[in-house]
């Protein structure tokens, strides 16, 4: 009776670090794996990085931006798809940088 508690609640902290350590929300892996004890951490695994997306400068200020932000939250401007030569791929060095 005592073990399905204890199981839920080790799979949630195991999913909110391990979807946290991932650039993800804590709270949202921490219920998805408090809803389905032993699949959820397995889908924090499984689910990608936040980092791994490319990334763009906005053209007005310079700020770093991932690819499918339509707008700068830095100055405002109103942001389209950017043509190939634009887009930054993902590089762990430029993140650190740009604080994504």
């Amino acid at each position: 009776m005592v073990v399905y508690p204890v199981v839920c609640l080790v799979s949630a902290f195991v999913g909110g670090i391990i979807g946290q350590r991932k650039g993800s929300s804590y709270i949202v892996w921490f219920l998805v794996s408090l809803v389905v004890p032993v699949l959820g951490p397995i889908a924090a695994l499984l689910y990608r990085h936040e980092t791994d997306v490319a990334l763009r400068r906005c053209p007005d200020c310079g700020k770093m931006l991932r690819l499918h932000d339509a707008m700068c939250m830095r100055c405002g401007c109103d942001l389209g798809f950017p043509e190939e030569s634009e887009i930054i791929r993902p590089d762990p060095s430029i993140r650190v940088r740009a604080g994504l």
